[in-house]
């Protein structure tokens, strides 16, 4: 495969889903949307917009569709990745996504373990939406903080990479 070129940062959108009944009403905070807003702004992407949704599969459906429909190229789910009631982010993210990428999945998870033994107990999910320059890549991550700093020292290595493939001519 061909070495990618750099990726063009300005022009990508990503698009936070913050998919938490308790960061919607107001009970607890939300500390992950601003720390994964600056390490993608320290990778040179800060064209970014989030929406808080409740943890219901179709809120979040729509959510994600209307954040493709926008021009969004990286959506986060941020939260739901575990398996208690409500944890649907996975299965909804899939339902999305044509092109699953388990690798990049287990390498979060691996990740994490060097911080904390709870990182097996996420569920992320990663793929692109299509095969060609059309696709975005969507992500279920986990919610903390530390769960989603986690994806995204995983992911920005391959941002490159994965838009290479993506917008490659055929």
């Amino acid at each position: 495969m061909p070495q990618p070129a750099a990726l063009e940062t300005a022009s990508l959108r990503a698009h936070f889903i913050v998919f938490s009944d308790r960061v919607l009403n107001g009970s607890k905070e939300d500390h992950a949307t601003p720390a994964c807003a600056k390490a993608l702004e320290t990778a040179g992407i800060t064209d970014t917009t989030t929406t808080v949704v409740p943890e219901q599969r179709e809120a979040l459906y729509s959510e994600i569709r209307s954040a493709l429909s926008s021009g969004a190229r990286l959506v986060l789910v941020l939260g739901g990745s575990g398996f208690g009631v409500g944890n649907v982010a996975p299965e909804v993210v899939r339902e999305v996504i044509e092109v699953e990428i388990p690798g990049i999945a287990e390498q979060i998870r691996s990740y994490g373990l060097k911080s904390t033994p709870l990182s097996g107990l996420s569920r992320e999910v990663v793929g692109v939406t299509a095969r060609d320059s059309s696709g975005a890549l969507l992500v279920a991550s986990p919610g903390s903080k530390g769960g989603a700093l986690d994806t995204l020292a995983v992911l920005i290595p391959l941002l490159p990479a994965i838009y290479h493939q993506l917008d490659e001519e055929r």
